[in-house]
């Protein structure tokens, strides 16, 4: 699936301060840069008011994958955060399996956007196809 496929159900979530929820997706393959796939894409908007703000806005990733030993599994996330009224923060971060990704970005707004994708950046080795992902979003309530 294409970033342009965002806008299935569950690829697009609503979140108010004080709220999180857990995706799992699997991923089939290695990134090819020809296709721009294959890459699961999520789009989050947050949705405060003028009496609860938006704060900090938690992306966590996290793989479940089978690779022998000496295997090197390196997936990313992609994407940005936009609190309206304030500047976008590009999101660029890859790790290898077993760890996870983690990143927060600072909101402080009514209402904020996230798109992000995930994919597998490289495997050096053998690794059982496909991976499975969790992604959570943790929208904290400002301060």
């Amino acid at each position: 699936m294409g970033l342009a496929g965002t806008a299935q159900a569950g690829r697009l979530l609503t979140l108010s301060p004080g709220e999180s929820t857990i995706r799992e997706f699997l991923l089939y393959d290695e990134f090819d840069r020809r296709s721009l796939s294959p890459i699961e894409g999520f789009l989050v908007i947050g949705t405060g008011d003028n009496e609860t703000k938006l704060g900090d806005v938690t992306i966590t990733l996290k793989p479940t994958v089978t690779k022998d030993f000496g295997t090197v599994f390196e997936f990313s996330l992609i994407g940005l955060a936009y609190p309206l009224g304030g500047k976008p923060e590009f999101i660029n971060i890859t790790t290898a399996a077993p760890l996870s990704i983690t990143k927060t970005v600072k909101m402080s707004a009514a209402y904020g956007l996230v798109l992000v994708g995930a994919y597998i950046k490289a495997i050096d080795g053998d690794a059982l196809l496909p991976a499975q992902f969790s992604i959570t979003f943790s929208w904290a309530v400002a301060k």
